[in-house]
């Protein structure tokens, strides 16, 4: 399967589903013993900084590929996939940030009141004259949504799938005045209204860091400072 075909539109979820994929190839590549270490690890390296500059994930700006040196490479790999683990963490825990945002967490008693709810829409629907054809489809958002409300949190977007097709329902049966479902709807929504004002405010996550590689420490002369000359003999008088 293509790793490219379904990414995600958002960038961190993108950098995830790829540099898993290449964490994948590289941990299979490793169990060949005929293998070349330095090659499938500046693969890796090379995927997951072209991942990261395409997705616009500077926290690994600093990083780069050289095998000139076996001793340097492995070095530096080790700090890079430790960079790499860190990033994902960052990104993780952003991600979990933003789903809250446009999530809500019922309790036990709402959730039963919107399972009542949900309920009381398919019995209203059952009942129009709408046609059959989008009445399954309905049946399939409600029985979708009562499955996700059932959870410890419901994304806002299951109540837009059903809001926009019981209004191509009520397009249907408007000119028979009937559309008896958009009580019931805005009840749930009164619901999550209060449940969300219910939750304390989380502070905007922070950007993902950058991470520098180790500084490379330069060997200091021999000798110290001036070694092998005199001073004096820097002194024109």
């Amino acid at each position: 399967m293509d790793p490219y075909e379904n990414l995600s539109e958002d960038n961190h979820v993108a950098f995830l589903q790829l540099e898993k994929e290449f964490r994948n190839e590289l941990e299979m590549a490793q169990e060949d013993r005929n293998s070349n270490w330095s090659y499938i690890t500046a693969d890796y390296m090379n995927k997951t900084l072209a991942a990261a500059d395409a997705l616009d994930v500077d926290a690994l700006s600093g990083f780069s590929v050289n095998t000139r040196d076996d001793n340097e490479h492995s070095e530096n790999f080790n700090d890079f996939l430790r960079a790499v683990d860190n990033v994902i963490i960052q990104m993780r825990i952003v991600n979990s940030r933003n789903r809250n945002a446009m999530s809500v967490g019922l309790t036990e008693a709402q959730k039963t009141k919107v399972h009542h709810f949900i309920e009381k829409i398919r019995g209203e629907v059952e009942s129009s004259s709408a046609p059959d054809a989008k009445k399954e489809k309905l049946y399939d958002i409600l029985a979708k949504l009562a499955q996700e409300v059932s959870n410890a949190r419901t994304r806002y977007e299951r109540f837009a799938d059903l809001a926009r097709s019981l209004a191509g329902l009520s397009a249907d049966v408007e000119r028979e005045g009937a559309r008896p479902w958009w009580p019931w709807f805005e009840k749930i929504m009164g619901l999550l209204d209060a449940a969300k004002e219910a939750e304390p405010r989380l502070p905007k996550p922070p950007e993902i860091k950058k991470i520098e590689p180790p500084r490379k420490e330069l060997s200091k002369p021999e000798g110290g400072y001036g070694s092998g000359r005199d001073l004096d003999d820097e002194i024109p008088f």
